[in-house]
C-alpha cells in the first residue's frame, strides 16, 4: 500500500485575529468618525453640503459551483471550488491625530479564501511616518499529471488533487523625515511559502499499451515547499544643490527546505507485471541556507536641465550551507537502507549531503542622459559585472547492483554507499552598453534609435571525486550580444496615427573545452530579425452612430538558431539547430454609439512554430520522429460592454474566448506535447446606488474549460455569484 505524507494546511490563525481586531477597531470608531456627537454638541448637514466621504468600507459574499476538475478552476481563478466567501473586499479608514498627524488602515480580508492584506500608516509632517502590513493569499495547483493516449494505458491520478501553496510577508518601515536631514528609511521584511504544488519532473511506467519502447514519463509528481526568508534593509538620501547621493545596505537570511516526491515504474506490480515488479518511490530533500549581504551606492547630479549624469556601485555576497537526500523507497519519506525489492538499473541517489558555496558579486554602471537640442534626447549606458563562484560538498553515493552479476538488467541491490566530493568554481566578467537616440524636430513625427551590446568572458571547472569517476571539467566561455532598434511614430491628425518598429538581435555564445565529458555545446548563434507596426484610426461616422477607434498591430519574428557540438574530442561542423517563425495579429476596437453605452473588443492571433532538424530523424525501430516541429498558435477574443440605466444603475458585461489546437499524438512513437483547450468566461455585474454613500454590487460568472492534452481530465464548467456593499463615512 502506498503511504503518503500528511501535510497539515497552514495555520492563520494570525492573520485571522489581525483582521478580527482591525474589524473591532473600525467598528468602535466608526460613530465618532462617521460624525456622531458625544451628546454635548448638535450637528447638521444640509442637502446642499454635499459631504467628502473619505472612509469606505466594502463587505462582500460569494460562492463557486464547479463540476469537474475543481483543481484546475481553483488554479486558474484563484477562488476556491464549491464553497462560499466572505469578508471585507476592500476597507480604507483615515484620520488625523495630534493636529497633523496622520493615519490610515487599508484591509482585505476574505474568509475561506485565505486572502488577507492588510496596511496601517502613522506619519506626521517634518518627523517620518511608521507602516506596517501583513499580506498572505493561496495559489492553488492541479496534482494531475500527464495523459497518454493510447489504448490500453493506464490513468494514474495524482496523489493530492488539490494542491495549496500559502505565500505572504509582515513588514514594517520606518522613515525618519526631519528638515536637512538625510531621509532615513529602515524596512523589516518576513517572508514565506508554506504548502504543496505539482511538479512537471513526471515519473515514467511502461503500463502504456505500446509493444515497441512502451516506456513513458506522465505519471503525477509533486513537491513540498518550506521556505523563509527574512529582510533588513536600510537606506539614507540626501540632497546637495542638483546632486542626490544614496546609500543603502541590505541583509537576508533565507531557509529552504524542499522535498521533490516522484514516482517511477509507475504501477508496475504483480499481476500486472512479473514480480517483484519495478514500482518505486524517490523523496529528494532540499535543503538550503542563505546569507546575503549588499551595500550600494547611487549618484545622481543634473549638470544642467538639459545635461544629467547617473552613477552606481553595489556589492553583494552569498554564503550558503547545503544539505539534503534523494532516497529509493517502497513510499514516499522511506528511511534509508529499508528493503526495495523493486530497485531497477540506474537507480541513483545520496544521502548526508553537506556543502558549501561562496557567491560574490560587484556591479558598476554609469548613465548620461544629454539633451543637446530642445527637440534631441541622447542617452549614454555603460555597466560592469563581476561575478564569482565556488561550491564544495560532501556526500554519500548509493548505488545498486544486480544480484546476479551475469545479468546485469536483472533484479538489482543496494551497494554500500560510497563516500564523494564535488566542487566546482567559475568567474565571469560582464559589459553591457547602451545608446538610445530620440528627435521630435519634424512636426507629428517621432524617430528613435537604439543600440545596445553585451560582453562576457568566463571560466568554470567542476571535478567529483569518489563516486562515479568523470573527467574533471575545465572550459572557457564567452558571450556577445547586440541589439539594433530603430523606429517611428507619425501622428498626421487627430484621428490616425503609425508606429513602425524593426530590430535586430544577435547573441553569439562560445566555450573552448580543454578538458571534460559528455557532449557539449561549445558554439551557438542567434538570430533575430523583429518587424512590427501599429495603426490607430478613428474615423469621423455619423453622429447618431457616437465614436469609433480601431488600433491594429502585426508583429513578425523571425529567429534562426546555428549551433555546434563537441564530444570525446571530436568537434562536429556548425549547422542550423532551429527555425522559429512568430506572426502576432491584433486588433482592438472602442465604439461609443452613445454617451451611456460602450462597447470594446480585441481579438489576437497567433501563428508560432519551430523547426528543428530532429523532425527528420527516426530511431529504430521506429518509423516516424520521436522530436516533431512544435507549434503554439492559439488565437483570444475578449469584450467588455457598459451601461448607465440611469444616474443610479450601471450595467457591465466581460466575456473572453481562448482557443489552442496544437495537441499532436505522436503517441506510438513518444510523449505527446503541445495544447489542445477551449475556454469561456463570461461575467455580468450590476452595480446600484442606494443613496449618497451606499452602493451595492451584483456580478455573476461563467467558466467553461476544454483539454484535450490532459485527456479531458483537466475539464471544468463552473458558476460564480458575487455581491459586494459598500459603504463609505
Amino acid at each position: 500500500m502506498v503511504r503518503y505524507p500528511f501535510i497539515p494546511a497552514y495555520k492563520t490563525r494570525i492573520a485571522r485575529n489581525v483582521v478580527l481586531f482591525t474589524c473591532a477597531a473600525v467598528c468602535v470608531t466608526y460613530p465618532l468618525r462617521a460624525g456622531e456627537t458625544d451628546g454635548k454638541t448638535v450637528t447638521t448637514t444640509t442637502e446642499e453640503e454635499a459631504p467628502e466621504y473619505k472612509n469606505w468600507i466594502e463587505l462582500g459574499i460569494g460562492g463557486t459551483i464547479v463540476n469537474g476538475d475543481d483543481a484546475q478552476f481553483q488554479q486558474e481563478h484563484r477562488l476556491r471550488a464549491n464553497e462560499p466567501y466572505g469578508g471585507i473586499q476592500d476597507l480604507h479608514f483615515e484620520g488625523t491625530f495630534d493636529k497633523n498627524g496622520l493615519f490610515s488602515v487599508d484591509l482585505h480580508a476574505m474568509w475561506n479564501n485565505d486572502d488577507y492584506d492588510i496596511r496601517v500608516e502613522l506619519s506626521k509632517p517634518n518627523l517620518g511616518y511608521i507602516k506596517l502590513g501583513y499580506t498572505e493569499f493561496p495559489n492553488w495547483y492541479d496534482g494531475n499529471g500527464g495523459f497518454f493516449p493510447h489504448k490500453g494505458a493506464v490513468y494514474f491520478p495524482p496523489p493530492y488533487s488539490e494542491m495549496q501553496l500559502n505565500r505572504g510577508e509582515a513588514w514594517i518601515e520606518l522613515g525618519l523625515r526631519l528638515p536637512d536631514w538625510p531621509e532615513l528609511t529602515f524596512r523589516y521584511t518576513h517572508e514565506f511559502r508554506e504548502g504543496q504544488k505539482d511538479s512537471t519532473i513526471w515519473g515514467d511506467t511502461n503500463l502504456t499499451g505500446l509493444i515497441v519502447e512502451p516506456t513513458r514519463k506522465y505519471a503525477p509528481a509533486f513537491r513540498n515547499i518550506f521556505e523563509t526568508r527574512d529582510i533588513f534593509a536600510f537606506d539614507a538620501i540626501k540632497d546637495f544643490g542638483n546632486t542626490s547621493i544614496n546609500l543603502g545596505m541590505r541583509y537576508e537570511y533565507s531557509t529552504i527546505d524542499d522535498q521533490l516526491q516522484l514516482e517511477r515504474g509507475a504501477g508496475q506490480l504483480p499481476p500486472a507485471v512479473p514480480p517483484p515488479g519495478a514500482q518505486r518511490f524517490i523523496t529528494q530533500r532540499d535543503i538550503n541556507n542563505v546569507d546575503l549581504f549588499s551595500g550600494h551606492g547611487i549618484f545622481e547630479t543634473h549638470f544642467s536641465d538639459s545635461l544629467w549624469f547617473t552613477a552606481g556601485y553595489s556589492y553583494t555576497t552569498l554564503g550558503s550551507d547545503i544539505g539534503g537526500t534523494r532516497i529509493i523507497g517502497t513510499h514516499y519519506n522511506s528511511a534509508f537502507g529499508e528493503p526495495v525489492p523493486t530497485l531497477q538499473p540506474f537507480d541513483h541517489g545520496f544521502v548526508n549531503l553537506a556543502g558549501t558555496s561562496q557567491v560574490d558579486e560587484q556591479v558598476f554602471t554609469a548613465n548620461l542622459l544629454w539633451a543637446p537640442l530642445k527637440d534631441l534626447n541622447i542617452l549614454l549606458g555603460f555597466r560592469y559585472t563581476y561575478e564569482a563562484q565556488d561550491s564544495d560538498s560532501v556526500f554519500l553515493d548509493t548505488e545498486v547492483g544486480p544480484v546476479d552479476p551475469a545479468n546485469f538488467f536483472g533484479p538489482q541491490k543496494l551497494l554500500p554507499p560510497v563516500p564523494t566530493f564535488a566542487s566546482t568554481s567559475d568567474f565571469y566578467n560582464r559589459f553591457a552598453e547602451r545608446l538610445e537616440l530620440r528627435y521630435a524636430g519634424i512636426a507629428n513625427w517621432l524617430f528613435y534609435a537604439e543600440g545596445e551590446w553585451g560582453e562576457e568572458w568566463g571560466n568554470v571547472r567542476a571535478q567529483e571525486e569518489g563516486g562515479i569517476e568523470e573527467e574533471p571539467l575545465n572550459k572557457d566561455t564567452s558571450a556577445l550580444a547586440q541589439k539594433y532598434t530603430v523606429g517611428a511614430n507619425w501622428y498626421p491628425s487627430t484621428w490616425l496615427n503609425l508606429s513602425a518598429q524593426y530590430y535586430y538581435k544577435l547573441d553569439h555564445y562560445d566555450e573552448d573545452v580543454f578538458s571534460g565529458e559528455f557532449q557539449r555545446l561549445i558554439n551557438q548563434d542567434w538570430n533575430v530579425n523583429d518587424f512590427n507596426v501599429r495603426i490607430t484610426f478613428r474615423p469621423k461616422i455619423p453622429a447618431r452612430l457616437g465614436t469609433i477607434s480601431l488600433t491594429t498591430r502585426y508583429d513578425f519574428m523571425y529567429t534562426a538558431i546555428d549551433s555546434q557540438w563537441f564530444h570525446e574530442g571530436d568537434v562536429f561542423a556548425e549547422e542550423q539547430s532551429g527555425v522559429i517563425k512568430q506572426n502576432v495579429l491584433t486588433e482592438a476596437v472602442t465604439w461609443n454609439p452613445l454617451a451611456r453605452f460602450y462597447l470594446q473588443v480585441n481579438f489576437s492571433y497567433t501563428l508560432n512554430q519551430t523547426d528543428t532538424p530532429a523532425n527528420d530523424i527516426s530511431l529504430n525501430p521506429l518509423t516516424s520522429p520521436t522530436v516533431t516541429n512544435f507549434r503554439n498558435d492559439y488565437w483570444t477574443v475578449t469584450s467588455s460592454t457598459g451601461y448607465i440605466i440611469d444616474d443610479k444603475t450601471t450595467f457591465n458585461t466581460d466575456f473572453s474566448f481562448y482557443c489552442a489546437n496544437d495537441h499532436f499524438k505522436n503517441a506510438g512513437v513518444a510523449m505527446p506535447y503541445g495544447l489542445g483547450a477551449t475556454e469561456y468566461t463570461a461575467s455580468a455585474s450590476l452595480t446600484r446606488q442606494l443613496n449618497k454613500n451606499m452602493s451595492l454590487l451584483l456580478r455573476y460568472g461563467y467558466f467553461n474549460y476544454r483539454d484535450v492534452t490532459s485527456g479531458g481530465h483537466n475539464n471544468y464548467r463552473a458558476h460564480s455569484l458575487y455581491s459586494g456593499l459598500q459603504v463609505r463615512f
